[in-house]
């Protein structure tokens, strides 16, 4: 048992019963990572089996850039260059390629980039001066 994260009262998972949140994300399907992008992540995983930010080689995960979901909802495919392979966790401190509201309805509106995604090809590294 542990304390629930919204009221403290003892719980079997992170939250009690009366502060279950629904998972408004919906599967990784419905928000556009089917059979192609699985493929795709697996093979830039295979290709670049270290994080391009803390350089770790555990739990990977492929980032997308904006332009990987434009070329999504134009029906064209995304390339190795419009990802970028990163451990979950620098995953997570980028933040999202998308805002939650538009998830699954095509590209962002132009001129709007998220701050912090991948924004550069795969295996290319930013040399510090």
């Amino acid at each position: 048992m542990k304390p629930c994260l919204s009221c403290g009262e003892p719980s079997e998972e992170t939250r009690c019963p009366d502060h279950q949140r629904p998972d408004e994300r919906g599967t990784p399907a419905e928000r556009g990572y089917d059979w192609t992008w699985q493929k795709l992540s697996k093979r830039a995983r295979a290709l670049q089996p270290w994080c391009s930010d803390c350089f770790t080689t555990d739990d990977l995960t492929t980032d997308h850039s904006p332009q990987a979901w434009a070329r999504k909802a134009a029906g064209k495919a995304i390339r190795l260059r419009d990802v970028d392979v990163v451990c979950r966790s620098c995953n997570a401190k980028r933040g999202r390629a998308k805002p939650l509201e538009t998830q699954g309805t095509g590209p962002l509106e132009s001129g709007s980039t998220p701050v912090g995604k991948a924004q550069s090809p795969l295996h290319t590294r930013t040399v510090l001066k």
